[in-house]
């Protein structure tokens, strides 16, 4: 009967601690797609001020409800230059903060509101109409399985309060080193020190747990946390390493401060939590001890954060110093080819929304230089450089491809409307870029060839005229990739306007080409055919730009 009783409790375990993680994972879910673009905007307030950058964690990981995610974020941007290893510190410390809510949440004695939760949450789902409230009634669900997987965890493991050997394993955590490797190892496992503390909370809610074990596997759950942060950094590049070893150097900074003044920290624990004067022995502890974990947790974080704080920089350049400097990806790497799409984002669509746009505007200036070098090249270059102009365009249709497999990764994830179109239309901005380069490459490069082969010459008369034309179209194209790039709404619809002024420059430039036809030259029809295709291909080009505008600043989407 024991041996079933242990089964039981084994189950329950397992199971209440599955709920837990699901419902976790539901939540921050919820909370992601709630918070949509906005969360590009909680982000983007970084700056070099470290008090931010904590601001910005603590704010992120109260939104996700997931330290991890938050982490991983920072190491994303770290990973594609966006922010220094200091400033991602600082993230990473405000995560740390941010996390002790959840233990807060938990440490209240709210399981018995799961049910009620579960059913709110299940009848604002089934108002699909409005995706607001679908989405926070996800969120409702999500909260009360992490109360139902408490509770279970809580019910199946009342028993063991009258284990003798059970308790005697849980005083033995009173060691520390114990206590935080245990803690350490099942953090690492899960990968969640929210579940962890969760775990903490239950068995001292049974009053199985003295506060000075309860500590120091607290000190566990926090360094275990860093493992998916260093498993995210895995095969990124070594900004993302130093990025998620640096969040370790914190952790253990922060166990190897407060690990010596354990017994100070028990008195002031228990000095600002509330106190049971009416109960004794394992009941005092099941209701002083749960409350008292829950605040010595956000106590540690806290206060390791105003220490270190003020150090980030000596503790990015110790990292630095251990594991050398960034090494730039050679050309031929898939890394340098879009270097922006960073996969650790594909789970935060706004996010990354914003790389995809950062990879637009590179590929844009790749397009720009190719269009700006291609009529010279037509007219006056040799072979060799319009093999280069070729090969300009193969770069091109790489980043095309890369945002495309990007694409298809991103549109798998469950994210708001809003963001789902934006990374749509951005695709299709890339489709006209690539276009662009295409028309170079398939267009303009043969007309090159031609001219090569059948040795015909342009007048120069006419080549001033095809310059002023090849002039006004790139302006209007480096001005249409700056208005996409900051969506500036003024400049992307002052180049679909200049449409008029480049029709007029186009005629003035037939019109011309038609006067060169009767002029007495070798081979003046065939040279006429090339002038006028390379015409067509920079009227073509403007036309591929303006709804390169249109799509990248969703102006068919907006009224002037």
């Amino acid at each position: 009967m024991e041996e079933l009783s242990w089964i039981t409790m084994i189950m329950g375990l397992a199971g209440g601690l599955a709920l837990f993680l699901h419902g976790m994972g539901m939540m921050s879910s919820s909370l992601k797609t709630m918070a949509g673009s906005r969360l590009k905007e909680i982000m983007a307030r970084l700056t070099g001020n470290r008090l931010r950058a904590v601001a910005t964690g603590c704010l992120a990981t109260a939104v996700l409800q997931s330290s991890s995610i938050t982490t991983v974020i920072a190491i994303g941007f770290v990973s594609a230059g966006i922010i220094s290893l200091s400033q991602a510190l600082g993230i990473t410390m405000g995560a740390a903060v941010g996390t002790t809510i959840t233990a807060q949440i938990i440490a209240f004695k709210v399981t018995h509101y799961a049910l009620l939760l579960i059913a709110l949450g299940f009848i604002c789902t089934m108002w699909r109409s409005r995706a607001t409230l679908a989405r926070l009634g996800s969120m409702l669900m999500g909260l009360g399985v992490i109360f139902l997987g408490l509770d279970v965890m809580s019910t199946h493991m009342a028993p063991l309060r009258s284990y003798q050997p059970f308790i005697d394993l849980m005083a033995g955590m009173s060691n520390p080193l114990l206590g935080i490797v245990i803690a350490a190892v099942f953090t690492a496992l899960v990968q969640s020190s929210s579940a962890t503390l969760g775990v903490i909370i239950v068995l001292a809610g049974q009053g199985l747990i003295p506060l000075d074990a309860g500590l120091a596997l607290v000190f566990g759950a926090n360094i275990g946390t860093t493992i998916t942060a260093l498993l995210a950094s895995i095969g990124q590049p070594k900004s993302a390493f130093q990025t998620a070893l640096s969040y370790l150097v914190f952790k253990v900074i922060m166990v190897a401060i407060w690990l010596p003044l354990i017994g100070p920290l028990e008195s002031l624990t228990r000095a600002i939590s509330p106190v049971a004067t009416d109960l004794e022995g394992a009941a005092a502890l099941a209701f002083e001890v749960p409350r008292q974990v829950a605040n010595a947790h956000t106590l540690i974080n806290l206060l390791t954060v105003a220490v270190v704080l003020p150090f980030t920089g000596l503790v990015s350049a110790l990292v630095i110093r251990l594991t050398g400097p960034e090494t730039q990806p050679s050309a031929d790497e898939p890394q340098a080819v879009a270097k922006e799409l960073n996969p650790i984002l594909i789970d935060q669509p706004a996010l990354a929304a914003e790389a995809m746009r950062r990879e637009v505007t590179l590929m844009g200036a790749q397009v720009l230089a190719t269009v700006e070098q291609s009529l010279a090249t037509v007219i006056s270059g040799d072979a060799a450089s319009l093999d280069m102009i070729n090969g300009m365009d193969g770069r091109i249709d790489a980043h095309h491809e890369a945002l495309v497999a990007y694409c298809e990764r991103l549109l798998q994830v469950e994210m708001a409307s809003e963001v789902g179109m934006e990374i749509t239309y951005l695709l299709e901005t890339a489709d006209y870029l690539e276009s662009i380069g295409d028309v170079v490459a398939k267009d303009m490069v043969p007309l090159g060839r031609r001219r090569l082969s059948e040795a015909l010459e342009i007048s120069p008369s006419t080549h001033q005229h095809l310059a002023a034309f090849h002039r006004q179209v790139v302006s209007e194209l480096e001005r249409g990739i700056q208005a996409v790039a900051e969506q500036d709404l003024e400049l992307a619809r002052s180049v679909v306007k200049a449409k008029a002024s480049l029709r007029e420059a186009e005629r003035r430039l037939i019109e011309h080409q038609i006067e060169r036809l009767t002029a007495d030259a070798p081979k003046r029809v065939a040279a006429y055919t090339v002038e006028r295709d390379l015409a067509e291909s920079l009227r073509r080009i403007y036309s591929l730009t303006r709804r390169f505008i249109r799509a990248g600043c969703q102006l068919h989407r907006r009224r002037d």
